[in-house]
């Protein structure tokens, strides 16, 4: 008989809580799989904020004579750290869940491993036309995933998040994965790569503990980087050095959180790398989405020379009169976006990679 038994119900991310949800829908169930396992003392971990679902776990598990359960509320802003064995076992002794290895704990569960359920529950988020819970196949192909969302536009890849840190493309569509991850984000053409992969870099930045030299320093390292191509000033050295970075942090981090950080970084670039690396060979974003790289146009068979954006440009990098086509002066528009605002002509655009033909001076309209 093992001397405990541990059910961690705290989602890593808080837009799909899943272990809740399913603890919520099944309290008795899952209380009687936990009490199957003979465990002498058993605890579940659940969020601060869910006091309810402690007092009614509390009042179902009374009903089930022998069973020694302890329902703790943790920190749940601090969420990815809870997926880890040793952090975990730092919580039923009272102490911070700090992470101190990798190792794999057999007497540790998700509310869905205790249920040992043939599908997993995951939240689709994205470029889809809402936000879904769906059931999986525990082993699928993206493609079948895929098969299951209403995608906004066309198709340019997948993330699955913590744990798992995989980006998924095109080419990858047909490779069977085990899923495991309770959040799966799509992207379409309109979405750019690098914004994604700083956001979850980002994230990371408060999910890690900091224990580590590795984890600490290259999850800051990873968002300077990425911080840095985002705002125009990559170099071509920084590619080689984020995988250089994420490649050691996979062998030297002390816990999955880094790891997994890591991993996401190494599999956007297995993915994604031509795009990614255009923002700094060809100083362009191809889904026209980050700012620095966005330039604005008018159009000049739309321009009727009416001066409003030229009144409003506070920077002014708008130049014509009257009657005349106004033209924008790259170098100093800072892309604020107020002259498509007061545009009623829609004659001014934003542009990405491919910029529209504009005159290069002020000329008659033609209107």
């Amino acid at each position: 008989m093992e001397s405990y038994l541990i059910c961690n119900a705290v989602s890593p991310y808080e837009k799909a809580n899943i272990g809740t949800d399913i603890l919520k829908e099944n309290t008795s169930q899952v209380l009687e799989a936990i009490a199957s396992k003979g465990a002498i003392t058993n605890y579940i971990i659940l969020e601060n904020e869910q006091h309810e679902l402690k007092n009614k776990i509390e009042a179902e598990a009374k009903k089930l004579l022998g069973l020694n359960l302890k329902v703790i509320l943790v920190d749940g802003s601090f969420r990815f750290v809870y997926g880890n064995a040793s952090a975990l076992l730092k919580v039923i002794e009272g102490e911070k869940p700090l992470p101190s290895n990798k190792e794999i704990n057999e007497n540790i569960f998700t509310v869905e491993e205790i249920l040992n359920t043939e599908l997993k529950r995951v939240v689709f988020d994205g470029a889809i036309k809402r936000k879904s819970t769906i059931l999986l196949k525990k082993t699928i192909s993206p493609r079948e995933i895929l098969s299951k969302a209403s995608l906004i536009d066309d198709f340019k890849g997948m993330y699955f998040g913590h744990p798992m840190g995989l980006f998924v493309g095109e080419k990858d569509l047909d490779k069977e994965i085990e899923v495991k991850a309770d959040y799966i984000f799509f992207f379409n053409e309109k979405d750019c790569i690098l914004d994604r992969l700083k956001n979850i870099a980002e994230r990371y930045t408060k999910e890690s503990c900091g224990r580590c030299v590795f984890g600490f320093e290259g999850v800051t390292q990873i968002n300077m980087i990425l911080s840095d191509i985002s705002l125009k000033k990559g170099k071509s050295s920084d590619i080689s050095l984020l995988l250089d970075l994420c490649s050691e942090m996979r062998n030297q981090v002390l816990c999955e959180v880094d790891l997994s950080l890591a991993t996401s970084v190494i599999s956007a670039f297995e993915c994604f790398k031509e795009e990614i690396e255009e923002h700094i060979t060809k100083k362009s974003c191809k889904a026209g989405y980050c700012s620095k790289f966005v330039t604005y146009h008018i159009l000049a068979d739309k321009c009727i020379g009416c001066t409003e954006c030229l009144e409003v440009c506070e920077d002014d990098a708008i130049s014509g009169k009257k009657k005349f086509i106004h033209v924008i002066d790259q170098d100093e528009c800072s892309q604020c976006g107020e002259c498509i605002k007061v545009c009623e002509e829609e004659a001014i655009v934003k542009a990405g990679a491919i910029k529209p033909r504009c005159p290069s001076k002020p000329i008659p309209c033609k209107k």
